[in-house]
């Protein structure tokens, strides 16, 4: 720009310059500079972008990959319970409904959490007048709301096949609570019925035993399941560093 001044504004090579010559110098230095910006921020922007969709493309990849892997043990699972095809299918289209849903609330939230109160009034419709949530107000991050998913589900249709929910006098009471323990903050979820049949343990382990009592514990710290004759109690406890949202 410099050079330009010299060599080709009058007079040449010199760098004195009259009015008009000097407001077109200035008026060029302006508009470059703006030009020089907007270009400069323009290749930013797109390396930027270009670095966004890299890590959402990664990101979606692993969601995927632990999504499939979900599905493909919900699958295997449900096919060795020895129940006719029917039955089967109707177990299969449920659990897979009950992910389903909270992906499609993990999608409309960033990716970022669910509201778990969210995820158990979504498996809990229908049931309004026979259910009771609260301490449930807390965000979850994906595998903690896959998780929580398949634990309400499952309690769910065990409650309308054998329990609460299988009687128009039988009631579901939900609870979460944080606890302080060894200096770190748990969090304990509660499921109650009262007013249905009474509760007997299953003789044979299904799939939903597995995600209620083993995955639990895998994915918590404890889980336990009560029979009791005034019906079904269920109780698991999770770190609260490790199933609370981030954002």
């Amino acid at each position: 720009m410099v050079s330009g001044w010299y060599f080709f504004l009058p007079p040449a090579f010199s760098f004195a310059l009259k009015q008009p010559e000097a407001f077109a110098l200035l008026l060029f230095v302006i508009v470059a500079t703006i030009a020089v910006a907007f270009v400069s921020g323009l290749v930013g922007s797109i390396l930027i972008h270009e670095e966004r969709q890299q890590f959402l493309i990664r990101e979606l990849q692993h969601r995927s990959q632990n999504l499939f892997a979900v599905i493909q043990v919900i699958a295997s699972r449900s096919l060795v319970e020895g129940q006719p095809l029917s039955k089967i299918k109707e177990m299969l289209n449920g659990r897979l409904m009950a992910l389903a849903h909270t992906h499609a609330m993990l999608a409309n939230n960033a990716w970022v959490g669910a509201p778990l109160n969210e995820i158990v009034s979504q498996e809990l419709n229908g049931f309004e007048g026979q259910v009771s949530v609260s301490g449930c107000n807390i965000v979850v991050n994906t595998p903690a709301a896959q998780n929580f998913a398949l634990i309400v589900h499952e309690l769910r249709t065990n409650a309308v096949k054998y329990g609460a929910l299988s009687s128009p006098s039988g009631h579901v009471t939900i609870d979460g609570l944080i606890e302080s323990a060894n200096e770190k903050k748990q969090f304990r979820f509660r499921w109650y019925e009262s007013g249905g049949p009474p509760a007997i343990e299953p003789t044979r382990k299904g799939f939903g035993s597995t995600v209620l009592l083993e995955t639990a514990k895998r994915f918590g710290q404890a889980a336990a399941a009560v029979y009791r004759p005034e019906g079904l109690t269920y109780e698991f406890r999770v770190l609260l560093s490790a199933i609370q949202s981030s954002s």
